[in-house]
């Protein structure tokens, strides 16, 4: 273990030793759960930086099960006072919270797989570092007459988490972003990379691309409304993923009956070239070990082929419905209207470089990314919103024009179901102050439903 990692480990288990030691004589059962997060951002418009903050905060919560009665208290000071003062503060929740009658305690210790997700060096990113990747990406951006907006981001995120039942695990992550938004007269084009470690971003790329397409997006024309065949580029499939992962694979609504699902374990419900699994211990992503259970987490075949394979869960869901827990369990402070879903969604590349996937279109529209994206069915996984970015249309085999941006309602599942092609590469994607994943390649529809061109 590094050193500073050793000393921030050293300093939170200790916390977590004394709320264990304090609560064993006042409650049946006690857990705590401890948050750092180090995050720091530098964002620009408009050619230059227009802010640079760092922000660092830790957060120890205490949840105590006291005659099956559940109390949760939370503070951000490590001193023993203050984690005495919580404890006792958690207790007394607890008598005059709700019987829970089905609440037994919390789980044992279990093998935990040895990640490696942290970079040492990305620990120590100066803002100066991110000011030089930013200049570069404006330089670039002046050098074609044209404005560079966006951000550059560095996450380190501490996580501890222990109980009376012997649970006692400790683990740190980093992640670095870069996102660019290059503007021009009429047109716009987007791009961005998300690593473990700040010096394996690949800004120049990103900045090439985001020019790129900036660069064809002047003069759009606008589409009428209608179904079209589509390339979903890597981004663009990584949103809508992420929502299918959110909706499809919450396992409350699948055992309830609810969920897009439900009755359909072990049936095809997508194309059979698409491949999904939850795999958090990736090492091309942002590796983690254990959950908010302090339980291990592990890969899980979703889809296989097309076909519904399984589902994830935490340790009390899990027992509720007689499975095991795959390492799902959301932060405890998580908004209540927040399921636990998947993590780190990875869909399987297939063989079909972009390029090829162009050229065998005849008629079509090419979609870097989506935003402004909303649910309108939720079991049925309809959605709607709009390209951005860069929208370009596609006619034997090359692209012809840029498109103005379009709107859409699809459901997912459906889109899912009209693959063409898959590509040969799974970019990862994340989004700003999570550590949550979604690795995706691009893909290629014979069918897409567009309402018509976005208003903005």
């Amino acid at each position: 273990m590094k050193i500073q990692e050793h000393t921030v480990a050293k300093a939170f288990l200790q916390a977590c030793d004394f709320v264990i030691n304090t609560g064993q004589g006042l409650a049946d059962h006690i857990a705590c759960f401890l948050l750092g997060d180090q995050h720091t951002l530098t964002r620009y418009a408009n050619n230059q930086i227009i802010q640079n903050v760092r922000k660092q905060d830790h957060t120890m919560i205490v949840k105590v099960i006291l005659s099956g009665r559940i109390g949760m208290a939370s503070c951000n000071q490590f001193d023993e006072q203050t984690l005495y003062r919580t404890v006792k503060q958690a207790v007394e929740l607890a008598k005059f919270a709700p019987i829970h009658p089905t609440v037994a305690g919390f789980p044992e210790q279990e093998i935990i797989p040895q990640v490696n997700g942290c970079d040492e060096a990305t620990e120590q990113v100066t803002a100066t570092e991110m000011a030089k990747m930013v200049e570069m990406i404006v330089s670039k951006s002046v050098a074609n007459h044209l404005r560079a907006a966006g951000a550059v981001q560095v996450q380190v995120m501490d996580q501890a988490v222990a109980n009376s039942s012997g649970v006692r695990v400790y683990g740190r992550r980093t992640k670095a972003e870069v996102h660019a938004v290059v503007l021009g007269k009429t047109g716009s084009g987007y791009a961005s990379d998300t690593k473990r470690s700040f010096y394996d971003l690949q800004a120049e790329e990103v900045v090439r691309v985001a020019i790129e397409k900036c660069q064809l997006s002047e003069g759009a024309i606008e589409l009428p409304a209608g179904d079209y065949p589509v390339i979903l580029e890597q981004k663009a499939t990584a949103e809508l993923l992420s929502y299918l992962g959110v909706l499809a694979f919450n396992p409350v609504t699948y055992h309830q009956g609810n969920g897009f699902l439900s009755n359909r374990m072990g049936y095809r419900v997508l194309s059979e070239q698409l491949s999904i699994s939850e795999d958090p211990l990736g090492k091309e992503g942002l590796p983690d070990g254990f959950d908010w259970d302090g339980l291990p987490k592990q890969k899980v075949s979703l889809i296989q082929d097309g076909v519904a394979t399984g589902m994830i869960y935490d340790d009390a869901i899990g027992k509720k419905y007689g499975c095991k827990s795959t390492g799902n369990a959301k932060y405890p402070l998580s908004p209540s209207f927040m399921e636990i879903c998947p993590s780190h969604l990875h869909m399987e590349a297939g063989k079909t470089s972009r390029a090829d996937m162009i050229a065998q279109m005849e008629r079509g529209i090419l979609i870097t990314r989506f935003h402004y994206v909303g649910v309108l069915h939720s079991k049925e996984i309809l959605l709607t919103g709009m390209t951005r970015g860069g929208t370009f249309y596609i006619e034997n085999g090359k692209i012809v024009s840029p498109v103005k941006n379009l709107r859409f309602t699809e459901k997912i599942s459906s889109a899912f179901n009209q693959v063409v092609a898959v590509g040969d590469e799974s970019k990862l994607h994340s989004w700003p102050g999570s550590m949550s994943t979604v690795k995706a390649p691009d893909l290629m529809l014979s069918t897409f439903h567009f309402n018509g061109a976005a208003s903005h």
